[in-house]
């Protein structure tokens, strides 16, 4: 009696389940090179710091407030020489100089009157009679100081070598009033006589 052959079809199928995973594992295999491809090409960015940016045009003098700054992260070295990074470190203090929107914190920015002075020296208020004249100014330029009597129709230099600080920001209407504030490095008999000749007459400004 003839035994009936055992089918060939679960065979068949079997090798086809076997060639059909080993297919996606070649797939899977491909992709994870790639990706491990990728990776090797491109590499994990620059180490990066935390810096502070003016949120928008600042004037020179202006009092720095929390809306005014941002913290953003930069390619370390990109950096000026004195970045700043902590907010406590600028709000509530007061700008050297404009600072344009997107600009960089820096100790330069802002006005340290009591560490940035040598001794003997100290920092005046001066009040400018032409506010205009006071808005050409900038941190860091040095002037001479004029005194005009109306009395006696004379001027005559009072001070001289005087390095502008910082000209504070304040109201249109308030310059219209009582002319403009600058803040000069002088020394104490400069400062002495900026005083009397503030009362004396009007002040102006020249440039050296």
């Amino acid at each position: 009696m003839r035994h009936p052959r055992p089918s060939r079809r679960p065979l068949r199928a079997l090798a086809r389940a076997v060639s059909w995973h080993r297919r996606k594992l070649a797939v899977v295999a491909a992709i994870a090179a790639v990706l491990t491809g990728v990776s090797a090409v491109n590499p994990e960015g620059p180490p990066t710091l935390r810096v502070l940016r003016a949120t928008s045009q600042l004037a020179g003098g202006a009092v720095v407030n929390s809306s005014d700054l941002e913290v953003t992260e930069v390619v370390r070295g990109a950096e000026p020489v004195g970045a700043l990074s902590d907010p406590d470190e600028v709000i509530g203090r007061r700008l050297a100089a404009p600072v344009a929107e997107g600009q960089m914190f820096t100790a330069l920015t802002l006005v340290s009157v009591r560490t940035a002075l040598p001794g003997g020296r100290v920092v005046a208020p001066l009040r400018l009679a032409d506010a205009d004249l006071a808005g050409l100014l900038r941190p860091g330029e040095i002037v001479d100081v004029v005194m005009a009597d109306s009395q006696s129709a004379k001027a005559s230099v009072v001070a001289s070598g005087v390095r502008v600080v910082t000209i504070p920001a304040v109201a249109e209407q308030d310059q219209a009033q009582s002319g403009a504030l600058v803040l000069v490095e002088v020394d104490s008999a400069q400062a002495a006589v900026l005083a009397r000749a503030a009362v004396s007459g009007t002040l102006t400004v020249i440039w050296r």
